[in-house]
């Protein structure tokens, strides 16, 4: 019986002797801690050169409006009424109804040319203000009522051999007679033949001759 007992002792005393290495390893395995402050560590290696990006400045070009923008279409534009008043020492004083122009045709000459045709071009120089005439030529009327505007308005005459003669013929004296015009003519290679102007009493022409010898 007492051997039995020295038996049992001496097995539990093996594996109390196995025990403690277990529980000694355990206390000495390390565990990573958080620590509340890292020590300060001085680097003894070469410094780091790093690049630190230049401060922004503010551009004023994307600076925002002060003021929200309206978007209702109304304009801060002060709008102001004109009103236009012809000057009419410029226009010869033209502005009276009751004006009478001189009655009779007025020629401006003759010219030789040789070419198969001329340009010719008239338009209102001073107020437009409805001044009507038709073109003929040799007595034949070739554009009936053109009206005249600031722009000049071109018609193309075919040359015969001979005398040309072109002629534009007054309708009426407008809104502020008489009937005033610059007109021109061109040869077929863009040259100016005659440029000038006309003061027409109605019924009135303003006439020119183109000759061509050959």
């Amino acid at each position: 019986m007492k051997h039995l007992y020295l038996y049992i002792l001496l097995l539990l005393g093996g594996l109390v002797a196995q025990a403690q290495p277990f529980e000694t390893r355990k206390k000495d395995e390390k565990v990573v801690i958080p620590l509340e402050k890292s020590p300060e560590i001085e680097y003894k290696g070469s410094p780091i050169n790093l690049r630190i990006a230049p401060k922004k400045e503010n551009n004023p070009w994307m600076k925002m409006p002060e003021k929200s923008i309206d978007f209702t279409g109304k304009s801060n534009l002060v709008q102001r009424k004109i009103e236009f008043k012809p000057n009419y020492e410029v226009l010869n004083d033209h502005k009276r109804e009751d004006y009478e122009a001189p009655k009779g045709d007025q020629f401006f000459g003759d010219f030789t040319n040789n070419g198969k045709f001329v340009n010719v071009y008239c338009r209102d120089f001073a107020a437009i203000d409805g001044d009507r005439v038709s073109l003929y030529v040799n007595g034949v009327e070739e554009v009936r009522d053109i009206f005249l505007l600031g722009e000049f308005r071109g018609f193309k005459v075919e040359l015969k051999p001979g005398f040309n003669k072109v002629e534009f013929l007054a309708l009426n004296q407008g809104e502020s007679g008489p009937n005033t015009a610059e007109f021109m003519v061109l040869d077929d290679k863009g040259n100016t033949i005659i440029r000038n102007r006309w003061d027409l009493a109605t019924g009135s022409k303003a006439q020119l001759v183109i000759v061509k010898d050959h």
